[in-house]
């Protein structure tokens, strides 16, 4: 099973693990987050994931998801990644974080497919609805 690993701009990420135990009703395994709060350096912060990263990695390696791109939390990110074990994917959304926990037993180029499709596929504009009678129109 891959390890999850989640790093974000304070509360953000526990909100988004706390919306997957609704979901899901219990919290995945080797799902961790990491809040980065706005005086971390990015240095030290990756030096001290290093712990966490070998407790997430089962063998199959490790997936980091990430607010924004650019952002302190992709920057401490990009000084984890290692290529085919350790991938990084930024733009966490829910649907993203709800793809990578249910796929995480495919091979990590397989998952990060997986998780980048569930992100883009839930951003779109609704429509209304046409039947509702409470909404004109």
């Amino acid at each position: 099973m891959i390890g999850i690993l989640v790093i974000s701009h304070e509360q953000s990420g526990a909100s988004l693990i706390d919306c997957v135990v609704h979901v899901l009703g219990e919290r995945p395994p080797l799902l961790v987050n990491h809040v980065v709060s706005p005086v971390a350096d990015p240095d030290v912060e990756a030096a001290g994931l290093q712990v966490t990263l070998k407790q997430l990695d089962q063998g199959s390696g490790v997936l980091i998801l990430t607010d924004v791109f650019g952002a302190t939390p992709a920057n401490i990110a990009r000084r984890l990644i290692r290529s085919g074990h350790i991938e990084c994917l930024s733009g966490l959304n829910l649907p993203m974080l709800l793809r990578a926990v249910q796929y995480r037993h495919l091979p990590l180029p397989q998952l990060i497919d997986k998780a980048l499709a569930g992100g883009r596929e839930n951003i779109m504009q609704l429509p209304p609805e046409n039947n509702n009678p409470k909404n004109p129109g």
